[in-house]
């Protein structure tokens, strides 16, 4: 018992700090480092062109809202997925594959990834932004904050409606900061939020939130093009140490046993 109490208070502190991050961390550092970038060189900084970017990307998205909280997941041994009963689990997937296509339908994204000559340079750097920022918001919503609540209450009947409960009011504390700072992705998508956030929970899968999460925020980039005005330099960081962590996770996680090879001769 006194082992879920630690999980849930590290989660709700590690999420208390992901948070703040979000909203301080970049002016922090902006402020306490100062202008390092021009003392390596004009051309240096001119390639960097906004470190309050890096720090966002880097100390934000990759270090708060992805290593971190996957170690945390390491290291309380928690599963990816999780069994469920069909009727909820199935319903779940449902709920995340429709909500993907009703604001795909409404917004019409699918349509600019699929044109004929679609902009290949501006749909890579979408994609180094958007992965780290779906992964630390379904790492959270529809992972370890549903997984401590589950853990709390013992799986009863009705852990189930808490969990979900939990996913959609994590979920909407974090589109309302992200809002409020002035994000590069401001659209409300309110209702999908939830919707994935929720069905999530339900699925106890990670992997599938994840996927239904970041398809919809890469979608969400194609209809509106906010990354033709940031550089991708102060992205690429960030990115790269948060597929590092997502893809060490994901080898933790890996249950196969391999057969033993014996190296003595016969």
């Amino acid at each position: 018992m006194q082992k879920k109490w630690s999980f849930a208070l590290t989660c709700l502190v590690t999420y208390a700090t992901y948070l703040f991050t979000m909203a301080e961390l970049p002016a922090f550092l902006n402020h306490l480092l100062g202008n390092w970038p021009e003392m390596l060189g004009y051309r240096f900084a001119t390639r960097l062109k906004d470190p309050v970017l890096l720090y966002f990307c880097l100390g934000h998205l990759a270090i708060f809202g992805a290593i971190i909280p996957l170690y945390l997941a390491k290291k309380f041994d928690l599963k990816p997925h999780r069994k469920v009963p069909s009727a909820i689990l199935w319903p779940s997937i449902v709920a995340l594959v429709g909500s993907f296509l009703f604001y795909a339908h409404f917004q019409g994204f699918l349509t600019n990834m699929l044109h004929p000559d679609p902009d290949l340079p501006y749909m890579t750097e979408a994609f180094f932004y958007i992965f780290p920022f779906s992964l630390g918001l379904c790492v959270y919503s529809c992972f370890l904050i549903p997984r401590a609540v589950m853990l709390i209450m013992d799986g009863n009947k009705f852990s189930p409606i808490l969990e979900a409960a939990a996913a959609i009011g994590s979920i909407l504390i974090s589109w309302q900061m992200y809002i409020h700072i002035g994000h590069i992705l401001p659209e409300k998508i309110f209702w999908t939020g939830m919707v994935i956030a929720a069905a999530g929970a339900l699925s106890r899968s990670f992997y599938l939130s994840f996927i239904a999460c970041f398809a919809t925020l890469y979608g969400a980039s194609m209809v509106n093009p906010v990354f033709y005005e940031i550089p991708w330099e102060p992205i690429l960081p960030g990115f790269l140490a948060a597929f590092v962590a997502f893809c060490l996770y994901l080898h933790s996680r890996d249950t196969r046993s391999f057969p033993h090879i014996s190296t003595t001769n016969s």
